[in-house]
């Protein structure tokens, strides 16, 4: 059986140390947690966390520096849409990566949503390896045997 839940807070705390992160938004949702359909859909940590992407909802979405300027290097409208859409994603937390400073319009709809946002200037790849590695063992399948 898999365990089902892992809260923002855990999960910030576990690695407070190994990722040296600031959680810069979202402060109020430390109780916001992995959706547990997907926990149960996933087939690998993988499906849990990655770089930002707007067809996987509901996994901690990750932003390095092409993310960031994806969100921030176009009109203040288009900008807004588009942290709306990963707003609209519901994830568990966004990890903005790469020493990048949080974009405004991100650190305000986090705010709004109550997303918890983490900021690192570790480089987003070792953050979403450290994350998947940390995600496999947490929800791994566990069998309870008695024996004598």
């Amino acid at each position: 059986m898999k365990p089902s839940f892992i809260s923002a807070e855990e999960l910030f705390s576990f690695h407070s140390k190994t990722l040296k992160w600031q959680w810069v938004a979202g402060q109020q949702a430390k109780e916001r947690h992995f959706d547990e359909v997907a926990v149960r859909a996933a087939r690998s940590a993988a499906d849990l966390v990655g770089y930002l992407n707007y067809i996987h909802p509901y996994r901690v979405q990750i932003l390095g520096e092409r993310e960031a300027a994806y969100v921030t290097a176009v009109s203040q409208n288009d900008s807004e849409r588009r942290v709306a859409r990963i707003v609209d994603l519901e994830p568990p937390a966004l990890v903005i990566c790469d020493g990048v400073e949080p974009p405004e319009t991100l650190l305000k709809l986090c705010n709004e949503a109550q997303i918890p946002l983490f900021s690192c200037a570790e480089s987003a790849a070792y953050v979403i390896d450290v994350l998947r590695a940390y995600l496999s063992r947490h929800f791994a399948d566990r069998d309870t045997a008695h024996g004598v």
